[in-house]
């Protein structure tokens, strides 16, 4: 199946819902190959999808009418910059979009889990304005970020996660990736993290003060002055790091995970997509004692692709991600007032786990 560049084909990036016309439509599908020749696109529908899920970036399920018979898919999903000038600004700051077009394009297709097929895609170069269009896998099992994974398939989850590590652990390859999939120690992230930091932990105190565990308080205090060492010391050993591995982006074909966005995607230490994963996407309750139970299922699985492994480097680098990635709840506060009620406790819940997490491991003592 190819990939329609929308810009080199006249088709054109989507600002709004009304962009997505009939004829946009057919010139996805004829272009992908997924549309018979004689076939039309005679209308179309579209459903707003993924709100208060997909905080930086507007998804909408498209459903197209046809003249007639026809294989094309009864629907497919559109993607396109947020319209929320906060989350807009920290994608545009952080360079985020291009990320997942590349990955479509050049390292979907030997991941070792499932993802939505690309039909289009493309960015404006002197900006991040981009559209992509995508397979629409809504009939496979979606986990709930608020509801949190169990156990048994946070497992497996981990499990999926080593073998996509593995396969670029320490690759050469990695170095001439960069200039897309930046390193998690890079100069945006240590110029721009401590501020969106700083506008958002005034949010936090004022909406969720109030349920933040004591001993992790003095966190908003010291975070922003960390962010180059921790950088640093999530950057080896080196993969592909997803980056925002967590349960909204993740769903089940059968017993098959499926993944999906890639706009965080980067370079640098595994522990980082594990951190995340047990920090923000297990409820507390059912984490609680069991990181290093879940640390080792990732690690086990590694050592099965003949990969040597520095255990107790690798718990540190844990303690250091946990505590790098309440960064997520926290930027993400500067528009806590404006998301709707599903954001607002996707937000918290986010939050206060990675913050629980720190807690529960005493992880702040890393920094001594």
């Amino acid at each position: 199946m190819a990939i329609v560049d929308l810009l080199t084909s006249g088709l054109g990036l989507l600002a709004s819902e009304k962009d997505i016309t009939p004829t946009w439509v057919e010139g996805v599908l004829r272009g992908s190959g997924s549309l018979e020749d004689g076939v039309t696109v005679t209308s179309v529908s579209t459903e707003r999808i993924g709100e208060g899920v997909g905080i930086l970036s507007i998804l909408q399920r498209v459903k197209p009418t046809y003249s007639g018979a026809t294989k094309a898919p009864q629907s497919f999903v559109v993607k396109y910059p947020t319209d929320d000038a906060t989350q807009r600004f920290t994608a545009d700051a952080l360079v985020l979009y291009i990320r997942e077009l590349v990955f479509y394009r050049d390292c979907a297709q030997s991941a070792p889990f499932t993802t939505a097929k690309c039909y289009a895609q493309a960015i404006e170069s002197e900006n991040t304005n981009f559209t992509i269009a995508m397979e629409d896998i809504g009939h496979y099992r979606g986990l709930n970020q608020i509801e949190g994974v169990g156990l048994a398939e946070s497992k497996i989850l981990l499990e999926t996660l080593a073998d996509y590590h593995a396969m670029w652990w320490n690759s050469p390859k990695l170095s001439g990736m960069q200039d897309v999939f930046q390193p998690l120690l890079n100069p945006t992230y240590e110029a721009v993290l401590p501020m969106l930091w700083a506008q958002g932990w005034p949010n936090v105190e004022q909406y969720a003060g109030h349920l933040l565990p004591d001993s992790v308080r003095g966190i908003g205090d010291i975070w922003g002055g960390k962010v180059s060492w921790m950088l640093g010391n999530l950057m080896a050993p080196s993969t592909l790091c997803h980056g925002d591995y967590r349960a909204d982006n993740i769903m089940f074909d059968g017993n098959d995970p499926a993944v999906i966005d890639f706009q965080l995607i980067g370079v640098g230490s595994g522990m980082y997509d594990v951190g995340y994963f047990i920090s923000q996407s297990i409820a507390t309750d059912v984490r609680r004692g069991h990181d290093q139970e879940l640390v080792n299922t990732y690690l086990d699985r590694l050592e099965t692709h003949g990969i040597t492994i520095d255990r107790d480097e690798m718990w540190r680098q844990y303690l250091i991600s946990v505590c790098f990635c309440v960064t997520y709840g926290v930027t993400t506060f500067g528009g806590f007032a404006e998301q709707n009620e599903r954001g607002q406790q996707l937000l918290q819940d986010m939050l206060l786990r990675a913050l629980n997490c720190v807690a529960d491991n005493d992880a702040l003592t890393v920094f001594a």
